[in-house]
């Protein structure tokens, strides 16, 4: 098993949104900006953002356009570190549920 597999599971995240994580790490960005960066187009990139803003690994900003008006929204990913302790923690709550059901294994037959 790889750290990969992990995403996968904990967030049905795959690969195209752990290239995504990783490059925002680096920096904020716009979705045509990252779209430029990992070969995807805009529409692509904004449904794994979606997915990813959705698990709490990135965060959204709205930054308004001062000439013309209007708005835009630059992406950031969520520190690894902050990261990881939140993932051991779902972890851990997952398995003790699991330890709950196993025990309750005989009530179920």
């Amino acid at each position: 098993m790889e750290c990969s597999d992990v995403f996968k599971c904990l967030f049905s995240i795959g690969e195209n949104e752990l290239k995504i994580y990783k490059i925002l790490l680096k920096k904020r960005m716009r979705a045509d900006e990252i779209g430029k960066a990992v070969g995807k187009d805009r529409s692509t990139v904004q449904r794994n953002l979606k997915k990813l803003v959705n698990c709490g690994m990135v965060r959204r900003y709205k930054k308004d356009i001062r000439e013309g008006g209007g708005y835009y929204y630059v992406y950031e990913s969520v520190n690894p570190e902050e990261l990881k302790k939140w993932m051991e923690n779902c972890i851990e709550k997952w398995y003790e549920e699991m330890k709950k059901l196993v025990k309750s294994f005989d009530k179920f037959i």
